[in-house]
């Protein structure tokens, strides 16, 4: 195999639509920032949103089933990773003072934003004095409602981001297959002016065409709130 082949292989490896990370997931690949000493490390995205999910579900669960607030929390931080088993060990603590886990949920939504509608319906409880355990429920509930729906946005938006990708690598994949018949391009192209400027206004044109395009998938892909 030429290697000229060999490349061609690697742009095909690379033109495959699974190998480009979704637009919509990119909260997913944040840069850890702790928060008092290591505390609350940030580790965003859906992985990390589902197992909050799960463990609103324990928490309601353990309610249900006759537990404490504090209790039911603590049932749910023994299964819980971080960074949920320091947001619940605070909000398990605050409830065991006899004090509302409310502001705490609120602490931990400024490094977690994932977070922010579980805290906001557990203070909404203890402000209204309802039920706890339906409302984790729902909050879980809501949660993976947005995972489904962020899924299915990443897998719309796989067949336009492949299309960018094989777009703009097209013209190199026509270099690289003369050189399979034996043709270099460097020896039929005439580096004048006029070569250096088409290339110049390929390149700036490609630069402006991904940004529109990314621009208009990340419009398409992002989550509306209505108030």
């Amino acid at each position: 195999m030429s290697a000229a082949e060999v490349l061609l292989v690697l742009l095909a490896v690379l033109l495959w639509p699974g190998a480009s990370p979704a637009l919509g997931s990119g909260r997913a690949a944040r840069r850890p920032q702790a928060r008092d000493g290591g505390r609350w490390q940030r580790r965003g995205g859906p992985a990390s949103e589902e197992r909050l999910a799960d463990l609103a579900e324990t928490v309601a669960m353990a309610l249900r089933a006759g537990a404490t607030p504090p209790r039911a929390v603590e049932l749910a931080r023994a299964d819980a990773r971080a960074p949920w088993d320091d947001v619940l060990a605070d909000v398990a603590a605050a409830l065991a003072r006899g004090e509302e886990a409310g502001p705490v949920w609120s602490a931990a939504a400024q490094q977690h934003p994932e977070v922010g509608f579980l805290g906001g319906a557990w203070r909404l409880s203890e402000r209204l004095g309802s039920p706890l355990a339906p409302t984790v429920e729902v909050a879980a509930e809501v949660l993976r409602g947005r995972l489904g729906v962020r899924r299915r946005l990443d897998a719309a938006s796989a067949g336009p981001r492949a299309t960018m990708v094989m777009l703009t690598l097209l013209p190199l994949v026509g270099l690289l297959a003369g050189l399979t018949f034996g043709i270099a391009p460097w020896t039929v192209v005439t580096w004048s002016s006029a070569t250096m400027l088409s290339v110049g206004a390929g390149v700036v044109l490609t630069g402006l065409g991904w940004t529109i395009c990314r621009a208009v998938l990340r419009r398409a892909v992002r989550e509306q709130v209505h108030r």
